[in-house]
């Protein structure tokens, strides 16, 4: 029988709780105390540099010095710290809990109220740690854990920052989760408490959406995605959707306050009438954020917008048609079939991909395509975006990103009530910068598309795809997107 390893002559290492690619956590038994207790073991790869290791342990440092100067129910406690072998211990608070990430993976996107609750108590560790002069730093769903009683823990503070403190890194480079970062701290600003009610209401999008609201296939993408897309709120409910939006607002300075979010929070699990989102008139330190340079990614600001008069249709003067009074509608019509070559009116999901409504698709980011959008036709090859063009591929969301590529198809109706929302929400920031009435439509790849993603000879595209065009159908010149 293989003998318990007993660390420091107290804590008998019972079972491996986890493992990353710096540490273990073990479940182990205080001996001296009697009492379980979580022991987590930095345990970096061998070959690691010396520098760097000694930002990992210093990281640990921190974690525990951190959590031992924060008294709130929801902060992880740590008992002791111990070094034996050239190895740092943490003996921490047991926890039986999942974390968020796993319990929206496992059992699917959670109810408004009871995102409230869970809300309440991570806000309640950051005010804590913020009248502490620390900021987290790094608060989404993998590091809350909630417990089956709904109890909540707010977890890894190894890279929390005194806000007198010098930066953690050797380089200056920022630290965190590029997802959950706000668009003050990818502008070079320093973390704060409003970064932290930033990183706290994209944890509260995922948790009730099921999908990490700016989670793209790339950094480059999601950092994109940060600085120029609104979050697509379907299942939020009303009072909750108008916290998430406040913590998201993108200018600091106008941001919901951590008491201001707690009034609204409070009000929602409570059951009380829904509390106004507050209008936050504040002026100074105002940010203005125009562009983010991180990790070396530049986000471009989007470029002044100029129509093209070029072949506009010859009669003008004459009464709209049933098409023209649909092109200006503001309501989604429903999907009907349409002869080849029709062009696909505005507001109407249409199918991309195999056997869809437009048989192929090879535009990406934010390319033009000299060609309308017609039934049955293909758009397979680009043009200049600041020359002559018909559409602009203006938006793109990777709703199951976070899924095996195998996933079975979620089915078309699903994939529309996603688009819609999604394709509305990128418009509304979009539409202001033409000089020009514009329409915009949806695509959603047809079951073939999506099931031939790891086709070899010709991949298919798990995306959804938002276009837009001008409703007189006349070209356009220039960019409304970066």
């Amino acid at each position: 029988m293989q003998q318990q390893q007993v660390v420091a002559n107290r804590y008998a290492l019972l079972v491996e709780l986890g493992r990353g690619a710096m540490g273990v956590v073990w479940r182990a038994q205080d001996q001296l105390l009697g009492r379980a207790v979580a022991l987590k073991e930095l345990h970096p790869p061998q070959g690691i540099a010396a520098e760097e290791f000694a930002v990992l342990e210093e990281r640990m440092l921190r974690e525990a010095r951190t959590a031992g100067r924060l008294n709130h129910p929801a902060v992880v406690t740590v008992y002791d710290i111990v070094r034996e072998n050239g190895r740092i211990y943490l003996a921490m608070e047991l926890i039986d809990a999942l974390d968020l990430a796993s319990i929206v993976q496992r059992r699917g996107p959670r109810e408004s109220e009871w995102m409230a609750n869970v809300a309440l108590q991570v806000l309640g560790a950051l005010e804590t740690a913020h009248q502490a002069g620390i900021v987290h730093r790094d608060v989404k769903p993998s590091n809350i854990m909630v417990s089956p009683d709904g109890v909540v823990k707010l977890t890894d503070f190894g890279i929390a920052q005194a806000m007198d403190d010098p930066r953690l890194t050797h380089n200056g480079g920022i630290v965190g989760s590029p997802a959950y970062m706000s668009p003050d701290r990818l502008s070079g600003w320093e973390a704060s408490p409003a970064s932290d009610l930033w990183a706290l209401g994209v944890t509260m999008a995922h948790a009730v959406e099921g999908v990490s609201p700016f989670e793209r296939t790339s950094t480059a993408s999601t950092l994109h995605a940060v600085m120029n897309e609104p979050p697509v709120l379907r299942r939020a409910s009303p009072a909750l959707a108008d916290v998430i939006r406040g913590l998201l607002t993108v200018d600091p300075a106008r941001r919901l306050t951590a008491p201001q979010a707690r009034h609204m929070l409070t009000a929602i699990v409570q059951g009380a009438a829904p509390v106004p989102l507050p209008r936050n008139g504040k002026k100074k330190n105002t940010v203005i954020v125009t562009a983010a340079v991180v990790l070396g990614v530049a986000m471009l600001a989007g470029v002044a917008f100029a129509g093209y008069q070029a072949l506009k249709p010859k009669n003008t003067t004459s009464s709209p048609t049933a098409s023209q009074s649909q092109e200006d509608s503001t309501e989604w019509t429903a999907p009907a079939s349409l002869p080849v070559g029709a062009p696909l009116p505005s507001r109407r999901i249409a199918m991309f991909g195999r056997g869809g409504d437009v048989p192929e698709w090879n535009l990406s980011g934010t390319q033009c395509a000299k060609d309308f959008l017609m039934q049955g036709s293909p758009v397979r090859t680009t043009a200049p975006c600041d020359g002559p063009h018909g559409i602009q591929l203006f938006s793109a969301a990777t709703p199951l990103w976070d899924k095996p590529k195998d996933t079975a198809y979620p089915g078309t109706q699903w994939l529309a009530d996603f688009t819609q929302n999604y394709c509305t929400e990128q418009f509304k920031a979009v539409e202001p910068k033409a000089k020009d009435a514009l329409g915009f439509t949806g695509l959603v790849p047809t079951q073939k598309e999506w099931e031939a993603y790891n086709d070899v000879a010709a991949p298919g595209r798990q995306e959804v795809l938002c276009v837009l065009w001008k409703r007189d159908r006349s070209p356009l010149t220039g960019s409304l997107v970066g």
